[in-house]
């Protein structure tokens, strides 16, 4: 006598399954575009479509630094690129004026010949650099910390 009967399975099909994680692999920078560009108007704008669609090239300032050696001492100006040539480190920041004053929290009072030029007795052309990118990232972090807090809020 012979029985028929079925045998359940549970649990999904294993080609079904491969199938979607490669769809959603393919189509996930897609889909982060899009739900972080709503995310941002929701958490910067409170949900509202920013007035114009392009960017406000004011909004974001670049900041430089460049090297000039005379009579043995280096010398290290900062500020706009605008005003900068030849720099050797150029960031993107929000505000130049709080920018430079996190920089000289990381370059001693000594150095400092006035308010925008530093000098050394040797080449620190890798300290400075070092220096003005940690500034970004600090800056960077706190932007990014401020979003956090608005979106939580």
């Amino acid at each position: 006598m012979e029985s028929k009967s079925e045998v359940l399975t549970i649990g999904e099909d294993e080609n079904q399954n491969q199938m979607d994680k490669q769809s959603i692999a393919k189509h996930r920078k897609a889909f982060f575009t899009e739900d972080f560009e709503l995310r941002m108007q929701k958490v910067i704008l409170g949900g509202v479509r920013p007035l114009n669609s392009q960017l406000d090239e004011g909004a974001i300032e670049r900041f430089s630094a460049n090297e000039v050696k005379k009579n043995g001492q280096f010398y290290y100006e900062f500020g706009p690129e605008a005003k900068i040539k030849g720099w050797i480190i150029n960031v993107i920041t929000f505000e130049p004026k709080g920018f430079l004053k996190r920089l000289k929290n990381k370059i001693g009072k000594e150095h400092w010949v006035n308010e925008n030029v530093v000098k050394f007795s040797k080449d620190s052309r890798n300290f400075i650099v070092s220096s003005v990118s940690q500034a970004a990232d600090e800056e960077t972090l706190e932007l990014y910390q401020y979003l956090c807090y608005l979106n939580n809020t």
